[in-house]
């Protein structure tokens, strides 16, 4: 989903302090996959998550990204707040896509 663009966003849990424009290692279930560039930063408590942030995060439905956040964090409420990172594969770590 990452490298085919359907998947362009992230949410951490808590308050994270990630930049625009700084470039980041992907990590996923322990495998490099890349190098992104962060477009966007944004604290967004869940209950205000929207359509919009769950296809971003390439998911079609808010209770599929709630069942895979929980699967990281456990249980959280409807005023937790994450970090949203928008960002753009740039490829592996050589800069190829």
């Amino acid at each position: 989903m990452l490298k085919k663009g359907k998947k362009i966003a992230t949410l951490r849990m808590g308050i994270k302090n990630y930049k625009k424009n700084e470039v980041v290692k992907i990590v996923a279930g322990g495998e490099k996959l890349g190098l992104a560039r962060i477009i966007d930063v944004r604290h967004i408590q869940w209950n205000d998550i929207k359509k919009k942030d769950v296809l971003m995060e390439g998911l079609k439905r808010k209770k599929d990204l709630e069942k895979e956040l929980r699967k990281i964090y456990g249980k959280f409420g409807k005023n937790k707040v994450f970090t949203q990172i928008i960002f753009e594969f740039i490829g592996d770590e050589n800069g190829r896509k």
